[in-house]
């Protein structure tokens, strides 16, 4: 569902703590954590929820 928000695979993948693919030095030394990115994220995404869980029944 984050995809369909448009939210990058990279983002997604860092979001549910998957390990990335790369060296291990690359690993190592870029240690951004991305924190803003993913807050954002999961705000998006608990916003589209947040959407989907109040349309009225039919």
């Amino acid at each position: 569902m984050m995809q369909a928000l448009g939210i990058s695979l990279e983002l997604i993948d860092r979001c549910q703590n998957h390990v990335l693919p790369g060296t291990k030095v690359r690993r190592h030394y870029m240690l951004h954590d991305y924190a803003d990115e993913k807050r954002a994220a999961w705000a998006a995404l608990g916003e589209r929820l947040g959407n989907l869980i109040s349309v009225p029944m039919l």
